[in-house]
């Protein structure tokens, strides 16, 4: 799905650190990229990309045995996917593996990843994207108070049953809820002419992952 992979900045980097693709204006950005990317070893390309930190070969921070992938939450104790959610609590201290908010996110991309992936796109493409998606209230939120908004958005996505849910862990207007269910299911369904071309570069770079793991999830569901 990905046309081009783009590197992970961190929001709030210091303009300094930032590669000269992302340092310069919109229009290029792409050119002065192509460049950069030349420049950089394959490895580079395969890490640091906002697609990738929704695909880490590591998927949960903590856990260093591959087959107990799963950090428990609020605890250290790793354990197997096949232990979360199976019908036997205790599995995690306080039966969480068998909590329902740990069963969602154990179908959903790691929050962490979620986190950095928001943050790489904002890097990006600045305040308009969220606009588009999320609506002004929640946009102008993230301008004033980036790191709680980012670190509130990805937990929403990673633990909230369905988009209603999602709209009232954020605090979202029913008409920004609105449209920003158009949005999903426009980028659900492909329509991708209809959304602005920043959105549709955001989709190729791995929303449009983000979205189908939600929707495989019952994210959509009424």
């Amino acid at each position: 799905m990905t046309s081009y992979l783009f590197v992970f900045i961190h929001a709030n980097m210091d303009e300094l650190h930032q590669p000269a693709w992302l340092a310069g204006s919109h229009h290029n950005q792409l050119r002065l990229y192509k460049k950069w990317l030349e420049r950089k070893p394959i490895d580079a390309r395969a890490v640091s990309s906002p697609y990738n930190v929704l695909h880490p070969t590591h998927q949960f921070k903590g856990c260093i045995d591959p087959s107990e992938p799963f950090q428990c939450p609020q605890s250290e104790k790793c354990i197997a996917l096949q232990f979360i959610c199976d019908g036997n609590p205790g599995d995690c201290p306080g039966n969480l593996d068998e909590n329902e908010e740990t069963c969602i996110a154990a179908k959903r991309p790691a929050k962490e990843n979620i986190e950095k992936f928001l943050q790489a796109e904002y890097a990006l493409h600045g305040s308009k994207l969220f606009t588009f998606l999320f609506g002004h209230k929640i946009s102008k939120s993230i301008e004033e108070n980036s790191l709680y908004w980012f670190d509130t958005l990805a937990s929403a996505f990673s633990v909230a049953k369905t988009i209603r849910n999602f709209a009232e862990k954020t605090q979202m207007s029913s008409d920004d809820l609105a449209h920003f269910q158009n949005v999903v299911q426009m980028i659900h369904d492909g329509r991708l002419e209809e959304i602005p071309v920043y959105a549709q570069e955001a989709v190729n770079q791995g929303l449009a992952s983000l979205i189908e793991k939600l929707y495989e999830s019952g994210f959509m569901d009424q």
